[in-house]
């Protein structure tokens, strides 16, 4: 049986290989699209759709109503068909006084899922702006 010994640059070359990967996974790690994030306790969506990007909508309220229990907001746009959630956490009771129909709103937020179906939701009192006109 032969035994075979590794050069010196076949050495070097593993050493570079090994440090190659490590870079690539450390990158991956790094870089990668999943985002750690748990909703608070009281939230509606529960999670199931709780990774995505920032979405911002312009238009007037259709409609305000308050919420059953939980004291959140939900509000319906002209400019899209899905509603907005507004938890009682990010200020919805200060908000729902401001945020009457026909009043011209940006809001910014996550697309989640409730019950089957997206919706916005505001993470911040911030992200609702009252505009002019």
């Amino acid at each position: 049986m032969m035994i075979m010994r590794m050069q010196k640059e076949e050495k070097i070359v593993v050493v570079l290989l090994f440090m190659a990967l490590g870079s690539l996974a450390a990158a991956f790690w790094a870089f990668s699209p999943e985002e750690s994030y748990t909703p608070a306790s009281g939230d509606m969506g529960s999670g199931e759709n709780s990774r995505s990007p920032l979405i911002t909508l312009d238009g007037r309220i259709t409609s305000a109503e308050n919420t059953r229990s939980g004291g959140n907001l939900i509000l319906n746009l002209d400019s899209t068909a899905m509603p907005v959630f507004i938890p009682a956490s990010s200020g919805a009771k200060e908000l729902s006084a401001q945020l009457q129909k026909d009043t011209r709103v940006r809001i910014t937020g996550t697309i989640n899922s409730y019950q089957g179906k997206d919706e916005l939701k505001v993470s911040r009192k911030a992200d609702v702006q009252l505009l002019e006109g």
